[in-house]
């Protein structure tokens, strides 16, 4: 019964694992890729980490200096964030077939045969560690297509496969404490990104050794998964033995989780639902005031992720003007080739923050879109418009919940940065503009989730987020690897004005709203003609 519950999980998410395997072998490819291009010699590397280690604010986004190699800096680069992908990968998998399947019912169908109450559990378990060991694998190929050392690049790898082996552990857990699964998701992918930040806090207040442009992390580090797989100092030092602790951790939570639902109730978390009120509030008596409510902690998230960025863009406006001649002619190339190359370094920069920002509400309008998909699969779409809702009133609550929330992230994050960057690179106008000019293409990526929830709904959540990360690959990495130009422009981020460079056309920004318009009318238009369809 296992091994029937373990090929069943594989070859429901077969399509996820083939994305997720291809979506990390190229952007590990593409930051080896990056250095090789950016900084092809060592005195250009060395230029730049001379610059990250005395800046904090870099080190916080980036990882643990090891030295000007060309491995130890693509480790630098990467690691860090390769690594915060295998968690959210490890995280939307367990819990997609352990809260989730109990709040459809599934999981008590399953127990109720010979298969007992653990085997399900047992099968996302061994799924887990073959999705991450998949992850190893072509991680390691990623570096090894670039032609770095082998040592170095299966350290790595692996690096960040037990990393994501201890998110693992730590979805499992939060699946049996959590009531539902958009709060097991929730809290599982916080604490992914709380580890990401704690083993940033650790870089930043780390020993800096100027003579091997190193640094050795403070002790924060340590108490960080994605912290683990950095001290192993791939293409530097090569220890293995710090990475036995993830694999430790990863044990003990799974050991804790299969004790804690073998003792409890299945459908039920180990923390209850908050009770409601025995009235619903005024703003809950249509479905716009339930869609945000539903929707008020992700955009809460979201939205301080959006200004945490716009605070450190903004305040790094500073660092660009002072230290970016010490840092060699590859960082400045680098921002021109992304940023923008008709204006100045600093505009160029501008331009970069804004696209990294249009990107992370773009990433809003996906999850809000997916919410249609989601309260569907649950019957709970099938409750809401039985009552006096039409379809069309329904659907469109959630759509424009999401772009409020898009619009919102960005002019606060506008206004974060525009404040902190001052008079540089064109003033308040130019940073805030930059910024809030992003919200035609951002509003295109609600349009097409949308579009693929009211035609494929199945496909809803694979579309969406192979979307959003095509665009911001293509929109972010595409000047730095020659990808022709025909298949930028695919990226609806590349045609908002660049309001932060001189003479900003803005003809893209306008077609970007017409077709966002056009393809949530489309959405609309089709959900009204199919019937819903519940996952069974």
């Amino acid at each position: 019964m296992f091994g029937t519950l373990l090929r069943f999980r594989l070859r429901r998410d077969r399509t996820q694992l083939i994305v997720w395997a291809l979506a990390l072998f190229f952007m590990m490819y593409a930051v080896v890729a990056d250095v090789q291009e950016t900084f092809p010699t060592a005195a250009d590397r060395a230029a730049t980490l001379k610059v990250m280690l005395v800046t904090p604010a870099i080190l916080m986004f980036r990882g643990t200096p090891q030295g000007a190699s060309e491995g130890a800096f693509t480790a630098t680069l990467g690691l860090a964030f390769m690594a915060l992908l295998a968690g959210m990968m490890s995280t939307f998998l367990v819990v997609r077939h352990t809260r989730a399947e109990e709040e459809r019912g599934q999981a008590e169908t399953i127990a109720a045969t010979a298969a007992g109450r653990l085997a399900p559990s047992l099968a996302v378990i061994a799924e887990g560690v073959l999705a991450n060991v998949m992850a190893t694998v072509v991680i390691a190929l990623g570096c090894l297509a670039g032609g770095l050392p082998a040592a170095g690049s299966w350290l790595l790898a692996a690096g960040c496969g037990v990393t994501g082996l201890s998110f693992v552990g730590v979805a499992l857990v939060f699946a049996q404490l959590m009531p539902t699964s958009r709060s097991a998701n929730g809290w599982s992918a916080a604490l992914v990104v709380v580890a990401y930040f704690v083993r940033g806090i650790g870089d930043a207040a780390g020993e800096v050794h100027d003579a091997s442009l190193s640094l050795t992390p403070a002790w924060p580090s340590w108490l960080s998964p994605i912290g683990w797989a950095q001290l192993a100092f791939p293409f530097a030092q090569n220890r293995v033995w710090p990475l036995p602790i993830g694999a430790a951790f990863f044990v003990v939570l799974v050991g804790v989780a299969l004790l804690v639902q073998d003792r409890r109730d299945v459908g039920a978390g180990v923390i209850a639902e908050r009770r409601g009120r025995i009235g619903a509030s005024v703003v809950l008596r249509g479905p716009f005031g339930l869609a945000a409510r539903l929707e008020r902690g992700t955009l809460i998230g979201w939205i301080v992720a959006l200004v945490a960025l716009s605070t450190l863009v903004g305040d790094l406006s500073g660092v660009v003007v002072d230290q970016l001649a010490s840092a060699g002619p590859g960082v400045a190339d680098a921002i021109n080739r992304i940023g923008g190359e008709q204006g100045t370094v600093l505009q160029a920069f501008a331009n970069l923050g804004a696209v990294f920002s249009g990107l992370l509400a773009a990433a809003i309008c996906v999850q809000g879109a997916m919410r249609l998909r989601q309260e569907e699969a649950v019957g709970l779409a099938d409750a809401a418009l039985a009552a006096a809702v039409g379809r069309t009133r329904w659907m469109l609550s959630y759509l424009i919940v999401a772009a409020i929330g898009a619009v919102v992230a960005l002019v606060l994050g506008g206004l974060v940065s525009g404040s902190l960057a001052g008079a540089q690179a064109g003033g308040f106008s130019a940073w805030f503009g930059g910024i809030v000019w992003q919200t035609p293409g951002v509003l295109v990526f609600l349009g097409i989730t949308a579009l693929t929830f009211a035609v494929l709904p199945q496909a809803t959540m694979a579309v969406g987020w192979v979307v959003f990360a095509a665009a911001g690959f293509l929109g972010m990495f595409g000047p730095l690897l020659g990808v022709p130009e025909w298949a930028q422009k695919l990226s609806p981020l590349v045609h908002a004005p660049a309001v932060a460079l001189p003479h900003p056309d803005y003809t893209g920004g306008w077609v970007m709203a017409v077709l966002a318009v056009a393809l949530c009318a489309a959405a609309v238009l089709l959900f009204r003609r199919r019937d819903t369809r519940p996952v069974g």
